[in-house]
């Protein structure tokens, strides 16, 4: 059984570049710790915020949590500037971050804009009734008519 987050392709996403933040974070140390602890926190901001988001009932504070978590990947990227400029991270090491950022912002942008929508519309799930004859989850043809 899944919680609802758990089938978000962003959600998954997130976790990928939490997952990739915290073996680059391995490799940082002195100098580079605040740094390292911003990356580690900010990374995990965007994976806790989608799912805390799916929670919420009215759009207004889903969409409230989801803007918290675009902008926590937003200050990935930034941390990933950061990290390249000084010569901490190479070059594909931050790319390959980057574009996972790319697409966890470009979802979370979307569900926004479409109204923190969490399911696809217009889709007909079929099922298996009591009877075992398949049927669509919306009204029966036929259905509601009088003959």
């Amino acid at each position: 059984m899944e919680l609802d987050h758990e089938k978000l392709d962003v959600y998954r996403v997130a976790l990928d570049f939490a997952a990739w933040a915290y073996a680059v974070c391995r490799g940082l140390k002195g100098l580079d710790r605040p740094t390292r602890d911003q990356l580690v926190r900010a990374s995990q901001s965007i994976a806790l915020n989608i799912a805390e988001g799916c929670g919420k009932i009215p759009a207004a504070d889903r969409g409230r949590f989801l803007q918290i978590a675009s902008g926590s990947a937003r200050e990935c990227g930034a941390i990933l500037d950061i990290l390249e400029r000084c010569g901490v991270l190479d070059r594909d090491a931050a790319r390959k971050g980057k574009d996972l950022l790319v697409r966890i912002v470009a979802m979370l942008t979307r569900m926004i804009e479409r109204g923190n929508q969490v399911r696809e519309e217009g889709i007909v799930y079929g099922y298996v009734n009591e009877n075992g004859n398949e049927e669509d989850s919306g009204q029966q043809e036929g259905a509601g008519d009088s003959q």
